[in-house]
């Protein structure tokens, strides 16, 4: 018995260590029980098969801490099923018949209970590592959102004012939230966001003078309820424009914006009213 309790005690360290990640740590138990044992000199009267069983013994005990417990269940479960399958054969059921039975019946329910568990745990850290990735990808967005009304309302204008630049539209509409981009749409009588967008840029009549003489004055921007901040962009000043032309408007005003703050960083549009 004393090999076949070795290699079991082998095989269980193996599949163990393959199932804890390939933990390290555990294995200097085998190395202090090996030397514990050999400085009682028990080493000697256990023989080497057995001394070495073990020391296996405590490294496997070491890396199921490490395992998800459904995986004992399942390793419990094959040993009890293989245990009373080799009963079963040899004995054909004509001694120990409901040991036999008993055994089996224990181990079948534990390999679908195991079977059960892990699915159920593997789904659980799928859905845990996904809303990690979530949260992640949230902050890293409300990290790159405009953090103030006026620089908000200048990524919208220059987005209008050149709506054929790669993503220029896309981007607009990403600082909306799926709400206001349906007011948005509804406001200028478009199917989406985007065609609303392409609506306003219609109305630029000159791209670098709405961009670069546009400036948000600051009544414009007041606080709103929640939190938020309500911004009149209605009334955009374009006063820096040259003399000749000082009632020039070279593109539309945008409208009534909603801004709420993400994650303490920067904002999105969460609603829109037209002027």
């Amino acid at each position: 018995m004393r090999v076949p309790a070795l290699v079991g005690a082998a095989v269980l360290a193996l599949v163990a260590w393959w199932l804890s990640g390939w933990q390290m740590w555990p294995w200097t138990g085998a190395v202090v029980a090996l030397a514990v044992l050999a400085l009682l000199g028990v080493r000697q009267r256990l023989g080497v098969a057995s001394t070495a069983t073990v020391a296996l013994l405590v490294t496997d005990v070491w890396l199921l801490a490490y395992v998800d417990p459904w995986w004992w269940a399942l390793l419990v479960g094959l040993a009890v099923t293989g245990a009373g399958v080799v009963a079963a054969v040899r004995l054909r059921f004509r001694v120990r018949r409901r040991e036999t039975i008993s055994a089996l019946a224990a181990g079948g329910a534990l390999l679908v209970a195991s079977v059960i568990g892990l699915v159920v745990d593997a789904a659980q850290q799928a859905e845990d590592a996904q809303r990690v990735l979530d949260q992640g990808h949230e902050e890293a967005v409300a990290r790159i959102l405009p953090r103030t009304p006026a620089s908000m309302v200048a990524f919208l204008v220059e987005r209008i004012a050149w709506p054929d630049r790669p993503y220029a539209v896309t981007n607009v509409c990403w600082m909306f939230t799926p709400e206001a981009q349906r007011q948005l749409a509804d406001a200028h009588h478009v199917p989406d966001c985007q065609a609303a967008i392409r609506a306003l840029a219609g109305q630029v009549t000159d791209p670098a003078d709405y961009v670069n003489n546009l400036w948000l004055p600051g009544q414009a921007s007041q606080p709103g309820p929640g939190g938020t901040l309500l911004v009149d962009a209605c009334h955009l000043d374009f006063s820096r424009l040259t003399d000749d032309t000082p009632n020039a408007s070279p593109g539309p005003q945008i409208g009534h914006l909603t801004l709420t703050q993400q994650l303490g960083e920067g904002h999105r549009i969460t609603a829109y009213r037209p002027c």
